[in-house]
């Protein structure tokens, strides 16, 4: 069995997407639709197991590749190492995030692709499930985060995250060293060699015409990839009042900038900013040093 454990969002349905369509060592996956979706995923086929909690491991598995995800609201990836049902011939792959910035990116991905996604759709919840007791004290009134205001929510994400992705950042710390371990950073900008490793490792042969996919791939991925180098310029532009302008940004986006701007010192005037500024004029006019 080969298992890949994967954060949402880090491409887990993409790699066995790709083991299993370009080898001969598997069944076909079951298509559902076509395989690459416009927004870049690969969830239009019927994952053989795809365990989202920890009850999901009590039960007997036979299956060619798992994609477990983790962490799940109720363990940690330590938790679902010491539950996993090993196979003493089983190949082991870790997708994590190398950096800060790659988990940003990854919440990207996870808006795009999950949140208002092509076949998954979770809405803002892909981010505010199990955080409940988190949010319910942003206001004693609420007792669910969707009461929360577009403010409130974007200036809790900024807060919340960076703590919430070092579980993405340590992981490669916590996966034993037999396993293999893949950074989104190098899925994306080595893509070639990335699953040349991954096939090697799970002495897997490529057959058909895997480079072309890959190519298609990588170019799919590149407005989120975009979107996130923006961010850069409106971080920059906005600190040095430099004229520029964006379209709206999505609300995970907003989130990075006002934490980007925090850590540079910068608090935003956001009470009630339910708009966020569409220019780096407007948006310098609301920072104040921290």
């Amino acid at each position: 069995m080969i298992s890949v454990f994967f954060v949402p969002g880090m491409f887990g349905s993409t790699v066995e997407y790709m083991l299993r369509e370009f080898s001969n060592n598997f069944t076909n996956p079951e298509l559902l639709d076509l395989s690459l979706q416009p927004d870049g995923s690969v969830h239009g086929f019927a994952k053989s197991w795809h365990p989202l909690n920890m009850s999901a491991y009590d039960q007997n598995i036979d299956v060619e590749i798992a994609t477990p995800i983790y962490p799940t609201r109720d363990g940690t990836l330590s938790k679902i190492l010491e539950t996993y049902p090993f196979k003493s011939s089983g190949k082991n792959i870790l997708m994590y995030a190398d950096s800060l910035r790659a988990a940003e990116l990854n919440l990207l991905f996870q808006y795009h692709k999950i949140a208002v996604g092509q076949k998954r759709q979770l809405g803002l919840e892909t981010f505010a499930i199990g955080n409940e007791c988190d949010i319910v004290k942003w206001n004693s009134e609420y007792t669910h985060w969707s009461q929360m205001q577009p403010w409130e929510w974007r200036e809790w994400m900024s807060l919340f995250y960076v703590t919430y992705v070092q579980q993405w950042i340590n992981s490669q710390h916590e996966a034993p060293d037999s396993f293999l371990k893949v950074s989104t950073t190098e899925l994306l900008f080595q893509t070639k060699d990335a699953i040349t490793r991954i096939f090697d490792f799970c002495n897997i042969q490529a057959t058909g015409n895997i480079d072309l996919f890959i190519n298609e791939w990588v170019e799919k991925q590149q407005y989120v990839i975009n979107e996130f180098n923006l961010l850069d310029e409106v971080v920059d532009n906005t600190i040095n009042n430099i004229a520029f302008s964006w379209k709206e940004l999505n609300i995970v986006a907003a989130s990075i900038v006002q934490q980007r701007l925090r850590t540079l010192g910068y608090e935003i005037k956001c009470d009630s900013l339910n708009t966020f500024p569409i220019d780096s004029e407007s948006l310098h006019g609301l920072l104040e040093k921290g």
